[in-house]
């Protein structure tokens, strides 16, 4: 889908110079209400000529008492806010101008054009639509309607029918950006150029205009014409800083870092109170001058504003980005000292439990963050940094309450969104991850990861190209974000996009430089062209440059494997053993490459080696405690699986084989507790939630347990319709008496497989069950027939013996 907000022209946002309202109502009485709202509703006209949004607010506030009805304040008080860049604001305020005016065009319009930046397609028809009612031909709404087809990738019709609109109106300013922001999409920039210069000649103060002259300027790369319109646009509105800040970051970009100083510096001249300007030119100067630029001009700061939080915590936050802790948090702890229990010192001694949570001191952090949020159980800080933390700990449910809690005070955060998007997909809760994604993106559509969240979704779940398109809109703004050229390398890999997947990473190569996830890459693009030779080349130079990794000794050796010469990967790994006895993976590998090739007894002393070397390292523990079982010896198995636990305490893998072979063994009661242990730590570990159910339903027949194993197994039809856990289901409603569903459920995952004899088991036993012996004896013989072992075999010799008596 193409978006209209990639240009971030002002026609897809409120705009605020656009309305001239024609106030004053009639004055009666001196001294009266009316005349009182009139000098009011003046001044607040005047603080908004002159800049002083606070002022204005209050005037504006004053009306109101006056009159809570009147919509042309609320207007007003919406402009303040955008001016103030407070979106949520502006929005209810302007949404309270249509509840007593249903039929304010300016409002509709206006709220349309955020509905309009924020994808919600149906609400921008319904204002556009109220506006026609009225006014048929307005330009403004029409042109609304075709932007709405743009959003829906309707370009082509979309242009036309902007054309057409452009030769009625030629010169309206909302017309005129609409149909450059479609031409500035599809690259024309000379067209989008020339339909903004017309507008402008009829409107040559329109700051709309202006701006998205400027976006395409810069997009045709004119910068001789885009610092006049910058400067064009500064002294059109020369009370308000943002232009200023433009124009700074117009010459940054060009590495003009003299010029770019010498703006925000001036800047401060004209608003020597403004945070904003000094934060700016603090973040300036630490990215092009150093920490100790920075640092003097916080100081500066601080000492013009001196009752400012902000300029203290962006100190720390200097401190903390250069690594130096210490000074961070005496920052944090004078803040936390000063402010105490105001929200200022308790966002402080969030940061400093943040900084003890990072240092390993975590229950110092814990305890912190627990006053915090005892003293303010809903401290938006506080509540970000525990969610962080149940985050980090894998507690996905703890984490969505947390974010949940903030976005309830504040859902405009995009930021927070995003981490709620990660939380849900930690609890598995994936439709409800893409809606706090797709929410962050409508609220930030310059944030890149929430885009990229999105994509990976669709790369997982087959949708391909929607991840590709989604990748170029981020590519597009982040050109040189790195994740997200991965993501396109990997999609154009399973694609078979060599040419594209050569470029990716030719670019990642000149951002970079050589590295052992570069020469990856190029082994992984090697090897899915099959040529074995260069991927092997690629694999063993990423060996070299990091001797003691993971992924490219795997790589390397499994490619040897691969090609089925273990006898190479052998030697290999023999080499490096020899050079080097304590080699983290090398060990491993060896037990591995011997254990294919019939050296049993070798292969376990390798595997103990390994543990013995990098007992974090899983996959030894795996291998050695499968000899183990493929050597019919499970008691080792289980008591290498025990050893491995005691160094991973958090391994799901081991928990599951460990659960597998205690079954196996008859210790059910042992099983259903390692089944236990790896669904606390992940609840949503559906082969566990299956395991641990059919356990319960074979050997627990209480009710109790009965009903835990359907609560486990409940939502297999819907959410994993894989015959065997169908199979699962269909068993338990069987043992909780329900047999037609059984039946019913059975009969799906039959379907699905029916040559797997424990399904044929379980169905004959059903229909046994239900009297239908003549239909039962069929399944429960295939299932018998069958040389695989399964658990039941002998009640189905019984089964099928009572059939056929």
């Amino acid at each position: 889908m193409i978006s209209m907000t990639g240009l971030r022209p002002s026609f897809l946002r409120p705009c605020t110079a656009m309305i001239a309202l024609a106030v004053i109502l009639t004055l009666s009485a001196c001294g009266g209400p009316q005349e009182r709202k009139a000098q009011y509703r003046s001044k607040a006209q005047d603080y908004i000529q002159a800049g002083n949004f606070p002022k204005a607010r209050v005037a504006l506030r004053n009306v109101l008492k006056i009159d809570p009805k009147d919509a042309d304040a609320y207007f007003l008080v919406a402009q303040v806010e955008e001016k103030e860049k407070n979106w949520r604001n502006a929005v209810a305020n302007y949404q309270q101008v249509i509840e007593i005016v249903p039929d304010h065009k300016e409002a509709l319009i206006v709220l349309a054009k955020y509905y309009l930046e924020a994808k919600l397609v149906d609400e921008v028809g319904r204002a556009a639509d109220k506006v026609l009612e009225k006014h048929p031909q307005d330009p403004q709404a029409q042109a609304l309607k075709i932007a709405m087809l743009a959003q829906q990738d309707k370009m082509d019709r979309a242009i036309v029918r902007g054309e057409e609109l452009i030769k009625q109106y030629p010169t309206e300013p909302d017309v005129a950006i609409l149909l450059a922001t479609l031409y500035g999409q599809m690259g024309r920039l000379q067209e989008a150029r020339a339909t903004l210069h017309r507008a402008l000649q009829a409107h040559p103060h329109h700051l709309d205009l202006l701006r998205n002259l400027q976006t395409i300027l810069d997009k045709a790369h004119d910068d001789k014409a885009t610092e006049q319109v910058l400067r064009q646009m500064i002294h059109e509105e020369p009370t308000l800083y943002d232009p200023r800040l433009k124009l700074a970051r117009f010459f940054d970009q060009r590495h003009a870092t003299d010029q770019a100083e010498a703006v925000l510096r001036e800047a401060l001249t004209v608003f020597p109170e403004n945070e904003q300007a000094w934060l700016a030119l603090a973040d300036f100067l630490n990215i092009r001058r150093g920490k100790d630029a920075a640092r003097v001009a916080l100081r500066q700061a601080a000492e013009q504003l001196p009752y400012s939080t902000q300029i203290p915590f962006a100190l720390a936050a200097l401190y903390e980005s250069h690594k130096d802790l210490a000074e961070a948090k005496r920052v944090y702890e004078t803040l936390a000292k000063d402010y105490d229990k105001k929200p200022a010192g308790l966002d402080a001694q969030v940061k400093i439990a943040q900084l003890d949570f990072n240092a390993g001191h975590q229950a110092e952090a814990d305890r912190r963050l627990s006053e915090v949020l005892r003293q303010n159980p809903r401290s938006a800080q506080g509540l970000i940094l525990q969610g962080k933390v149940s985050l980090i700990g894998r507690n996905g449910k703890d984490a969505v309450q947390a974010f949940r809690t903030v976005l309830r005070d504040q859902p405009e955060l995009a930021h927070v969104q995003h981490l709620l998007g990660q939380a849900y997909l930690m609890t598995g809760n994936s439709a409800l991850a893409r809606e706090s994604f797709e929410r962050a993106t409508a609220l930030s559509p310059g944030l890149p990861e929430p885009g990229l969240a999105l994509a990976m979704m669709e790369s997982q779940n087959g949708q391909t190209q929607r991840a590709r398109t989604r990748l170029k809109d981020i590519l597009k703004s982040y050109p040189d974000h790195r994740q997200a050229m991965e993501l396109m390398f990997d999609l154009d890999l399973a694609d078979g996009n060599w040419n594209h997947a050569a470029s990716t990473l030719s670019r990642l190569r000149q951002l970079e430089g050589e590295s052992a996830a570069l020469l990856m890459a190029e082994g992984k693009l090697y090897k899915s062209q099959k040529d074995f030779t260069r991927a092997i080349a690629a694999y063993e130079r990423a060996v070299t440059l990091e001797a003691d990794a993971q992924d490219p000794l795997v790589a390397v050796v499994h490619l040897d494997l691969q090609n089925k010469q273990p006898e190479r990967a052998r030697r290999r790994l023999e080499a490096i053993i020899t050079a080097r006895p304590n080699h983290p993976y090398a060990h491993g590998l060896m037990g591995e490459v011997l254990s294919l090739i019939g050296r049993q007894d070798s292969a376990m002393a390798h595997f103990r080696e390994a543990t013995r070397i990098n007992p974090t390292w899983i996959t030894p523990w795996l291998d050695s405690a499968t000899l183990s079982i493929s050597q019919g010896q499970a008691d080792s198995a289980i008591r290498t699986l025990q050893e491995g636990l005691a160094a991973n305490p958090a391994s799901e893998e081991l928990n599951m084989l460990l659960a597998s072979v205690l079954a196996s063994q008859g210790s059910v009661d042992e099983a259903i507790a390692a089944y236990d242990a790896v669904l606390r730590m992940n609840p949503r570990n559906i082969f566990s939630a299956n395991n641990l159910a059919s356990l319960l339903a074979d050997h627990k027949s209480d009710a109790p347990n009965l009903e835990r194993a359907f609560l486990l197994s409940r939502e297999f039809e819907r959410d994993a319709p894989h015959p065997l856990f169908l199979d699962t289901l269909a068993w338990v409603r069987l043992k909780m008496g329900h047999l037609e569903d059984a039946l019913r459920i059975m009969r799906q995952a039959i379907v699905k497989a029916p040559d797997l004899p424990v399904l044929n088991y379980h169905l004959g036993a059903a229909l046994y069950q239900s009297g239908r012996n003549v239909e039962a004896k069929v399944y429960l013989a295939k299932a018998l027939k069958s040389t695989e072992q399964f658990q039941g075999r002998r009640e189905a010799q019984q089964l099928l013996a009572r059939t056929s008596g």
